[in-house]
């Protein structure tokens, strides 16, 4: 699931030359107002049969990512689960590319981001490379 369409393409294709299998690859792109939550969309596929882990892409600004992680850890999701988060060396409160990629004290930060997913025992990846 990634919120960045082009580094959805990088993991994937890191992924496939590790020789991990994708039987889906949702992009939902990271504007504050879109189609499909990311816990809608990890909710979608979380119980697939072809699902044996999930990569999440996320990057800066809102929370989605944190409340994924919450989600992970309510739900008791037991699958491995790895993620990335672009945009870490983000100056704050400096929109980056779209909308939906700032920050404003620590919300929506790269910083919040790891912080809860550790919290859900999901390692973050620093570089895209790292992912697999």
């Amino acid at each position: 699931i990634s919120r960045s369409g082009t580094l959805m393409y990088e993991v994937s294709h890191n992924l496939s030359l590790a020789n991990f299998g994708q039987s889906i690859c949702l992009g939902i792109g990271g504007d504050p107002i879109n189609g499909t939550p990311l816990i809608e969309a990890f909710d979608r596929i979380r119980d697939g049969a072809n699902i044996d882990g999930v990569v999440v892409v996320g990057e800066i600004g809102g929370d989605a990512e944190e409340m994924l992680a919450q989600h992970i850890i309510d739900t008791k999701f037991d699958k491995p689960v790895v993620a990335y988060i672009a945009g870490r060396a983000a100056p704050k409160e400096k929109r980056m590319g779209h909308a939906g990629a700032i920050i404003y004290g620590n919300y929506g930060s790269a910083e919040s981001k790891v912080s809860m997913y550790a919290k859900a025992n999901v390692p973050v990846a620093k570089r895209p490379a790292e992912v697999p």
